[in-house]
Order: structure tokens, then sequence, then C-alpha cells
């Protein structure tokens, strides 16, 4: 059973096909320049890259460990192993350690802060909604005590009113208005 180059890229989560035929040809695998990988083969690609990155074991320790677990058939020689094949250059330097360091405290204090945003989100809205029922209740409470104190004072002008007596003396009542009569005539 095989796998192509480029579905084992993918499996591992790679950028390039290159970085996998270089592996190949480091662990000394004799066809690393075939586009089918034999499952053998991909184990030991995978092992590598999980050594690597899950271990942090340096390159070259990763190649020599996985030679030392080969079964010594003549298809696997370990004297294959060329680790100069592989570009250490994107694998683990000296500040690796150091930078896993702040990566992790980084990460620590970003789940820290999220946890903390989802607190305050939490006790915001339990905030904003005794606020909107404490405001609605003193809005509606003064809101009826306007209301009395007009219903009040409209109350004070009506009792004036009834109590007051009607004069119609200088007043008319609401009919046909007649005009005054001119009379036409040598003096007028």
């Amino acid at each position: 059973m095989s796998i192509s180059r480029i579905e084992l890229k993918a499996q591992l989560g790679l950028g390039k096909v290159s970085d996998i035929t270089n592996v190949r040809k480091a662990l000394g695998q004799k066809d690393w320049q075939n586009s089918q990988v034999l499952e053998a083969d991909a184990l030991e690609v995978t092992e590598y890259y999980r050594l690597v990155r899950e271990e942090m074991i340096i390159p070259s320790e990763a190649l020599l460990q996985i030679a030392s677990n080969r079964t010594g058939s003549s298809e696997y020689q370990n004297d294959q192993i060329d680790e100069s094949v592989i570009d250490h250059s994107e694998h683990r330097d000296g500040q690796e350690e150091t930078n896993g360091m702040v990566l992790a405290i980084r990460s620590v204090t970003q789940e820290a802060s999220l946890a903390m945003t989802d607190v305050a989100e939490a006790a915001s809205e339990q905030i904003v909604d005794t606020f909107c029922i404490a405001l609605g209740a003193n809005v509606m409470g003064k809101l009826q005590d306007r209301a009395t104190k007009v219903r009040a004072n409209f109350g004070s002008i009506t009792d004036s009113i009834r109590a007051t007596p009607l004069d119609l003396r200088g007043g008319s009542l609401p009919g046909k208005k007649q005009q005054p009569k001119q009379i036409t005539g040598l003096w007028g």
C-alpha cells in the first residue's frame, strides 16, 4: 500500500512536497524520488515530524532514533542516513525553547483575557438588565407623579370655575345679530 507525497504533505500540514522528499532522502529510503511513498516509509516520515514537532528533538537525533528502530533488513540500511539533506533552518534553533516559553505565556495571557471578557459579558448583561428595570421603574414612577400633579392642578381650576357665579349681563347669546338700518335720504 502506498500514498502520494501530496497526500502525505497535506496530512502532515507541510508547505512543500520537497520537505517530504528531503526527509525521505535523509532517512536513506531507496525510492526517495518517487511520487508514491510506501506505507513503511510514510510511517517513518510521519514519525520524524512527530519527533521534531511534538518531542522537540533536533532533526539529526530524530533521524538516528528512527534508524535505530528499523529491523535491519537489507532495504533499510542505517548507514544511508544523511542529515545534511534536511534544511535545518526551518527546524529548531537555539532560541526555540525561549520562544516556546514566550508563546506559552502569550497563549495563557490571551486565554485569561478571553475568559475575563466572557465573565464581563455575563456580568454586563445582568447590569444592563438591572439598569433598564430600574430606569423603567423610575421613569414610570416620575410619570405617575407628574400625572397626579397635573390632574390635581386641573382639579383646582375646575373647582374655581364651578365656584365662580356666571354673569351674563354683558354677554350675548348665540344667534343672528341684526344690522342697524340705514336711512337714505337728503341728509344721509
